[in-house]
């Protein structure tokens, strides 16, 4: 906002809001308040966005949207300055600003700084009544060539010394004759009949938006491709201006703030499908391991099934899909196990490898039903309870669940479950008060561990072998076992796990579903962790 056209806003608003009311105070962001003013019966908003750059105020019917929860700053202002009436203001106008005295005893100071946003003051401000030092107008030339002139002389403006340069270029006596009537200004304007005699103010449109108002004509060579428009007050002006731009960037703000959620669950969904396809190779490796299976079933007969051995190398018989009948065929066994046991687990395997494809594709479906919705904008992204606006018990339960956040640990598995795991006792017993009775519950066998839970979305819902896994791997390594190679993890549905009265925390009678055996890797936390 230009200064001059600051200062016969600041003419305007002083005859239009002396005496009014104040009600309310409001702070949709950060920087800009909204100041609910009462007068004539009538209610109305004083918005002031401030900033060095594109600093507003006006008055407006409208009223943006505002934060559930009311600012610290707001409220402060309401404390001090709601009920009371505005009295005469005073400005300075080379510096964009205006106090209002308060109906206070003693008289308080309501400060609306374009630069530095509302506050109140118990003194007057030492700034009243400021007016620069202008310049005689015929040494207009050599002021406006000096580098130092924004330095001399703040109330000639960037818009205002192009104006005046142009103006000295084409008719000198034009350039003297408005710095002339703007050193003089407004003299004392008290009623509306006086505002009228004040004159035109002029708006400039680009690509048909109001951009900037002044009070005066630019020059063609100033105004360039903008449209001029004429208009009665400066209120109206920097009403078509303030709507225009603050109510544009506060939903745009708004926007971007509500896309978040949306943008954070397509990256991880995204993420989510790309691990869906190195799960899905490793089924098909799995799946793959059927063949050696059978290869090994069909020469089990002339091989000592009770050796152990880290590999074996045959001769492909007739009749073995996927296998060239006479090839050699080397496969790697784990030493640990017999050659029969080693055919067992790679017929094992290739089972859980057929029943992992049917689940993965399952999966994959979901999650590409999602991804699409969400890139429609159809997707639904709930807000977490801290955004909803709470009080009294609520506001406190909610305050005491937070505060035991601390205690619980996330992670997302490779196929995109949230897993939460207790860090300690406490951690143990909260997570049962977090979870829907159809989660799965998993803990260790034969003695003590963390507990965690796996979240389902709804009942019935198939869980992938690699989020299991994973699921039960983060149990082991906080357990008794993390010393061992392997750990047995039991897990069971959470409406079949119960708190035990009376005993410590973490404590619970569980119903046994079913349990895992899995190989520890204790780097699975951290890749898991950075997943979320």
């Amino acid at each position: 906002m230009e200064a001059h056209f600051f200062r016969r806003l600041c003419v305007e608003l002083a005859v239009h809001l002396t005496g009014a009311r104040i009600e309310k105070f409001f702070q949709p962001a950060s920087d800009t308040t909204t100041i609910v003013i009462h007068r004539a019966g009538r209610k109305q908003n004083l918005l002031l966005q401030a900033g060095r750059r594109f600093p507003l105020l006006f008055l407006s019917d409208k009223r943006p949207v505002n934060p559930d929860t009311p600012s610290a700053k707001s409220m402060w202002l309401r404390k001090y300055a709601a009920g009371k009436r505005l009295g005469t203001p005073v400005v300075d106008w080379c510096n964009r600003r205006i106090a209002f005295p308060l109906t206070t005893t003693p008289v308080t100071w309501l400060v609306l700084d374009l630069c530095n946003g509302v506050f109140i003051t118990k003194e007057e401000p030492e700034w009243s009544g400021y007016e620069p030092v202008w310049c005689e107008p015929e040494d207009l030339p050599h002021v406006l060539a000096s580098s130092e002139v924004w330095s001399s002389y703040p109330q000639l403006t960037p818009p205002l010394r192009k104006t005046l340069s142009a103006l000295i270029h084409d008719d000198p006596m034009d350039a003297q004759a408005l710095f002339v009537d703007l050193e003089y200004g407004y003299g004392s304007v008290a009623t509306q009949e006086d505002l009228a005699e004040l004159g035109e103010v002029y708006l400039y449109f680009k690509d048909g938006k109001p951009a900037d108002a002044y009070v005066w004509p630019l020059p063609e060579a100033v105004r360039g491709k903008r449209e001029e428009k004429t208009v009665a007050s400066a209120m109206e002006a920097a009403t078509a201006v303030g709507e225009m731009r603050l109510f544009a960037e506060l939903a745009q703000a708004e926007a971007s703030t509500s896309a978040k959620p949306v943008v954070a669950a397509l990256k991880r969904t995204k993420k989510t499908l790309a691990r869906l396809d190195q799960e899905k190779a490793r089924l098909e490796r799995m799946i793959a391991g059927q063949q050696h299976a059978v290869l090994l079933q069909s020469c089990l007969w002339q091989l000592d099934a009770d050796r152990k051995l880290s590999s074996i190398s045959l001769t492909v018989p007739e009749g073995i899909d996927g296998l060239t009948a006479g090839d050699k065929c080397t496969i790697t066994l784990d030493p640990r196990k017999t050659i029969r046991e080693n055919m067992a687990y790679l017929f094992k395997q290739a089972a859980r490898g057929k029943r992992g494809m049917d689940m993965l594709a399952e999966r994959r479906q979901v999650l590409e039903m999602q991804y699409s919705r969400l890139q429609r904008g159809e997707g639904e992204v709930p807000k977490s309870q801290t955004e909803q606006k709470l009080t009294g018990g609520a506001l406190k339960r909610q305050q005491k669940r937070q505060a035991k956040d601390k205690f619980i640990q996330r992670f997302r598995s490779s196929d995109g479950f949230l897993m939460l795991r207790g860090r300690n006792a406490q951690g143990n017993h909260e997570l049962l008060n977090r979870v829907s009775s159809y989660d799965l519950w998993f803990h260790a066998e034969d003695g003590p561990s963390a507990h965690l839970v796996l979240h389902l979305d709804y009942p019935d819902q198939q869980v992938p072998e690699q989020t299991l896994q994973e699921a039960a791997i983060l149990v082991g390594v906080k357990s008794w076992q993390r010393e061992d190679e392997q750990a047995r993890i039991m897990f069971a549905r959470v409406k079949n796990v119960r708190k035990i009265k009376g005993a410590a925390a973490g404590t619970v009678h569980a119903e046994s579903e079913g349990s895992l055996l899995v190989k520890l890797r204790p780097e699975l936390e951290e890749t898991l962790r950075s997943g979320l």
